[in-house]
């Protein structure tokens, strides 16, 4: 089922201030709806996980995603960025995973670091734009995109993917879940605001290869005695090299 919204709830990220975020990660209204792994990083991870490469993976925007923890169990090197410090040290406390911190040089954040040997994870606490191969040691053989592209605002998009190409070797897997959505007009203004798939073309194809793998509800949640469905599209995106 696609998620409901007016023109002004889906404008409203052009809008959000990192005050903002870390506001609604305090008050609760982030990061608490899921305790399982994503199910379709489940059902495709053998596109992100190969036996024959470092399977460094990149998720950006992560929150405190459990996803991070699947995928280091997994073997593999993961990344994440995000903004808000409260996001980060949760993922590590929720989840008994020992850390340190670290000041970045020359760059206003921190590097949240797993201490567990057996769990190769960190979280770069900073502007998700500050992110480069200098600063992580080098380039991702993958990313799991859950979310980030969907919280981009419309008009910073194109920078955004033409970001997330610098970081990625040639021959990256990149998998980018987008949620389902439906803009309620009822009076039919001309808003703009193009259907979840089409934005994930507009934005991509001029850099990258396009491909759409799923499409299927992945959340279940009762909310005042209803249950809410959510609903996704999974692309797997390759970079023109």
């Amino acid at each position: 089922m696609a998620c409901k919204m007016t023109i002004e709830e889906f404008n409203e990220y052009d809008r959000y201030t990192v005050q903002d975020w870390e506001h609604m990660w305090k008050d609760g209204q982030l990061g608490g709806m899921t305790t399982k792994s994503h199910p379709m990083l489940i059902k495709h991870s053998q596109l992100l996980i190969k036996a024959d490469r470092s399977n460094r993976i990149f998720v950006p925007l992560c929150g405190n995603s459990i996803d991070l923890l699947w995928l280091a169990q997994k073997g593999c090197s993961v990344v994440g960025s995000e903004i808000v410090a409260f996001a980060c040290q949760t993922f590590f406390t929720d989840n008994n995973i020992p850390y340190e911190v670290q000041s970045l040089q020359g760059i206003d954040g921190n590097v949240y670091r797993s201490k567990d040997d057996k769990l190769d994870i960190r979280i770069f606490q900073c502007d998700h734009y500050k992110i480069s191969p200098a600063l992580i040691g080098y380039k991702f053989d993958g990313v799991w995109d859950r979310g980030a592209f969907n919280s981009v605002a419309l008009k910073q998009r194109a920078t955004y993917v033409q970001h997330m190409s610098t970081l990625l070797t040639s021959s990256a897997v990149n998998l980018v879940a987008v949620t389902q959505y439906e803009i309620d007009n009822p009076d039919n203004a001309d808003h703009g605001i193009p259907a979840t798939a089409e934005s994930v073309h507009i934005a991509y194809q001029p850099f990258a290869e396009v491909q759409q793998i799923d499409c299927d509800i992945t959340e279940r949640h009762q909310y005042e005695d209803q249950e809410m469905e959510l609903a996704e599209i999974l692309f797997n995106i390759k970079f023109k090299n």
